[in-house]
């Protein structure tokens, strides 16, 4: 267990730190802190450059980032009550936070490494539904259809549509009943893909404290899984997330920590966000004491995380980090297309290269069709991302070979991003008895590798 000394200062101080309204938090100090930093670091966004190769402005960023998190803190909005380190506390815990995480346990665990941008190592691949809502009769063939795929690394869960036939309340029994169901059906997974110490992230069904603390008890999820703990935009905790950091770092157990930046809110545009994604992950780091940390903005209309403005926002404070720091970072994929479609792929593929080239240390993959259709998802949106990863680093890329990729993909793809091209839901694009893609959904996967291989990327030479 890493920062043994730090869980009691960061709950003291959410009680007794400066006092501050929390639309004076979001509204003035974020606002004016986030233009200030843009301006004094010359923060500029450059449309015709997706993923940069200017290591001096990444380092520009990443001091940046810094400042912010000095000036700004977290909020805990339990207590209106703002959590704040000095620098040299900020500075210390990056130099003392491990490099390294081992997730899961046995023959199927892995270790997950801080990475630097343009690694031949490859990032760790995290496979699952995120954000789709499922039946409970379908939960264990969906997540099937990802841990049977070598490629991917680690599970996480889709959101149960019902408990037992019965609404998962908030706040309720049904959410503790609901925590418990997942656990015991993520189980089943790991054990009929003959992978029983397969890391899982969870609790997935956990809005208020009771889903995560009641299933990451003794016979639910394991200290060797990941534990989900989420900042609420912008910069804020409450007493629901920091109780599961209380419970998990006592239980031993490895912190998924996630906080997503809203794009065109009080951060502003791509400049803003790449300040806050920045800014986040060594928030994060400080106050929840993360094994590893998710970083995430969406596009305002589209909602997903693969136009070009995102990805330069991801890719850049991507690099800031992992040059800068020994920090674990990742974000998610969010396609606006769903499965069944090449623009899914397309999307997913871009994706990939241009977080793995910029750095970070894990794929999560990925939350089809913008998670605003329940059962649209299937494992090989995530297989995708674990070749082109692989093959990625391996592959000895540049960022600006990444560059040109990433941009040819985009004119293949971006015409159809309003389009929201959701496919098919998951019965229809795999065999239900094989749990294997149906003919047509592993054609259409199978064109689209090859053209991948046209563009450069050696997915037909990955041993």
């Amino acid at each position: 267990m890493k920062h043994n000394n730090r869980l009691i200062a960061i709950l003291d101080r959410a009680e007794t730190g400066p006092m501050m309204d929390e639309k004076e938090f979001e509204g003035k100090l974020i606002t004016e802190v986030t233009k200030r930093l843009i301006k004094e670091y010359d923060i500029q966004y450059n449309p015709e450059e997706i993923i940069i190769d200017d290591d001096a402005f990444t380092d520009r960023l990443f001091k940046a980032g810094l400042d912010f998190a000095v000036e700004v803190g977290m909020l805990c909005t339990s207590t209106s009550r703002r959590i704040i380190w000095q620098r040299s506390e900020y500075e210390d815990a990056l130099r003392h936070t491990p490099n390294t995480a081992v997730l899961g346990t046995g023959a199927d665990s892995v270790t997950v490494k801080s990475r630097k941008p343009e690694s031949n190592e490859p990032p760790i691949i995290l496979g699952g539904p995120y954000g789709v809502e499922v039946p409970e009769d379908l939960f264990v063939k969906l997540m099937l259809s990802y841990a049977q795929e070598g490629v991917i690394d680690v599970i996480d869960n889709p959101t149960l549509e019902s408990v037992h036939g019965r609404a998962p309340k908030a706040a309720s029994p049904w959410e503790v009943l609901g925590g418990w169901r997942e656990a015991e059906l993520s189980m089943q997974v790991v054990n009929q893909a003959g992978r029983p110490g397969m890391c899982i992230a969870g609790v997935e069904l956990s809005p208020t404290a009771l889903g995560e603390i009641a299933a990451s008890s003794w016979g639910g999820f394991r200290p060797s899984d990941l534990h989900h703990i989420a900042g609420v935009s912008e910069f804020k905790t409450n007493y629901d997330s920091l109780s599961k950091l209380a419970h998990i770092h006592r239980i031993g157990g490895a912190i998924y920590a996630f906080m997503a930046c809203i794009y065109g809110g009080y951060l502003g545009g791509a400049e803003g966000i790449a300040l806050g994604l920045t800014a986040a992950a060594i928030v994060l780091n400080q106050n929840y004491m993360p094994a590893i940390m998710s970083l995430s903005s969406i596009h305002p209309f589209l909602q997903c995380t693969t136009t070009p403005e995102i990805f330069w926002a991801f890719s850049t404070a991507s690099q800031a980090l992992s040059r800068n720091s020994n920090l674990i970072i990742s974000s998610l994929v969010r396609p606006s297309a769903g499965p069944g479609t090449k623009t899914m792929l397309y999307e997913n593929a871009a994706f990939t290269v241009a977080t793995t080239i910029a750095g970070q240390s894990f794929i999560q993959a990925s939350m089809s069709a913008a998670g605003t259709r329940p059962r649209h998802a299937s494992g090989l949106d995530a297989k995708i991302c674990g070749e082109v990863a692989h093959a990625t680093a391996a592959s000895g890329m540049s960022r600006k070979d990444a560059d040109k990729i990433v941009k040819h993909l985009l004119k293949i793809y971006q015409p159809d991003l309003e389009k929201k091209l959701v496919g098919q839901p998951f019965e229809e694009v795999y065999d239900q008895q094989t749990i294997r893609p149906t003919t047509e959904w592993q054609q259409t996967y199978d064109e689209v590798i090859s053209e991948l291989v046209e563009l450069g990327l050696p997915l037909d030479n990955l041993s």
